[in-house]
């Protein structure tokens, strides 16, 4: 386990109007200081300590590469593996280490005995990543995407599964639903949405990206066929780091998307997931940090508890002085937010070529006159709007979110 320690990392400010103070964490993580970094939940930021122990197990490999490979990567991350399962609340033996949630939806659907005819589901706030995923598996397979159009603004979990619920016909196999979306910024409610699409039959992919380390999870409890979500967002493990949960009675004959020396080998001891340990040389490193960050991370606010209360408070309140300064709406209520929160911009809607990595005029504003990291993107896609989204961290500080409700109104008004 690492031990916690006050490690300095230099903040360096702007001296354009001062830039508003990180919190008094921001000293774990190696954040550069002169930008006002709200957007934790694209690519998340790994805190300093983690980055060392990353590097310890890169030099353990290093200085005896069979060795490690060899007689030592999977027990380390066996280990790693079972302080994850503990945390998600899986069996470590029904859980595998992927590169992230998108890699686990591809994986699933590569799978998936889809045939022509067939319906899938998914929503109008799926990840765009898994969307396109979803829509060439089922293009191969002839079979249908059925899209529930679920409002935004909406008032309650209710709309949520009463959209997805209408969508389901006798020929739906398969419905893709996430945990938390990306773009709203909604905590759905997944085991009632999981029920409900059992009763009728059809089983669940869930794409959970943010949910770990946001939420507490008991993925057992949920129920679902397959469960995915990234390590490397909330967790805050290196890069590259994600889980794939397929529940036991679905894992006869599920292999990786990669099929190497694993895939004639005996399962023994650990069972199935053991197919899922070598797709090829590769640095490992990312999954051999996932449990030691669980452990660090949950140790900067006394738990985790407390940690997902401040990152929470954080986010519904930042949300309350962004909607004043624009004088805009709440578009879903509180108890639907976890770290993530998104505001409506009063902007004439101008469709790029692609969204893809897309920089909105007003995002380049912010980040070169103001130093202010947040994202500016178009949802959805029948009735596109610009949307704002902040994610914050326990680095973040409510005075960053007050210099950018500062700032909108500056260029907005």
């Amino acid at each position: 386990m690492i031990e916690r320690k006050n490690i300095l990392c230099v903040l360096i400010f702007s001296d354009m109007n001062s830039l508003p103070p990180y919190s008094k964490y921001a000293n774990l993580w190696p954040l550069e200081g002169k930008t006002v970094f709200l957007n934790h939940g694209s690519f998340g930021s790994t805190p300093l300590a983690i980055l060392k122990k990353q590097d310890e197990y890169r030099m353990r490999m290093e200085a005896e590469p069979v060795r490690y490979m060899i007689t030592e990567l999977e027990d380390v991350l066996w280990n790693s593996k079972s302080i994850l399962a503990a945390f998600v609340g899986a069996k470590a033996k029904d859980l595998v280490f992927i590169p992230n949630a998108t890699y686990g939806v591809n994986t699933v659907l590569n799978n998936f005995d889809l045939k022509e005819g067939d319906e899938v589901i998914t929503h109008n706030h799926a990840y765009g990543a898994c969307w396109n995923t979803l829509q060439y598996y089922v293009e191969k397979a002839k079979a249908k995407l059925i899209v529930a159009e679920i409002p935004f603004p909406l008032k309650s979990e209710d709309e949520i599964v009463e959209s997805i619920m209408k969508s389901v016909t006798s020929k739906t196999k398969l419905a893709m639903i996430d945990h938390v979306t990306s773009a709203t910024g909604i905590i759905f409610p997944i085991k009632k949405i999981t029920d409900a699409l059992h009763e009728k039959g059809v089983e669940v992919l869930i794409d959970g990206a943010h949910a770990p380390g946001m939420l507490e999870l008991n993925i057992d409890f949920i129920g679902a066929e397959y469960y995915t979500g990234n390590c490397h967002k909330w967790i805050c493990s290196p890069k590259g780091s994600a889980v794939l949960h397929v529940r036991e009675d679905k894992q006869k004959g599920f292999r990786p998307l990669t099929v190497s020396h694993v895939y004639d080998k005996k399962v023994g001891d650990k069972l199935w997931s053991s197919h899922f340990f070598w797709p090829g040389t590769s640095d490992y490193s990312a999954y051999a940090c996932v449990g030691d960050t669980i452990q660090y991370v949950g140790s900067i606010m006394n738990d985790w508890k407390d940690l997902r209360n401040y990152n929470h408070n954080l986010v519904v309140q930042g949300r309350k002085i962004l909607l004043e300064a624009l004088n805009a709406e709440a578009p879903c209520p509180e108890s639907m937010l976890g770290n993530l929160a998104t505001v409506p911009l009063k902007l004439t809607f101008n469709a790029p070529e692609s969204f893809f990595n897309y920089i909105h005029p007003l995002w380049q504003t912010l980040m070169n006159d103001y130093n202010i990291q947040v994202p500016i993107f178009g949802w959805s896609r029948t009735n596109p709007k610009w949307w704002l989204r902040i994610a914050t961290q326990a680095y973040n500080s409510i005075e960053q979110v007050q210099y950018l409700a500062q700032a909108l109104k500056k260029e907005l008004h």
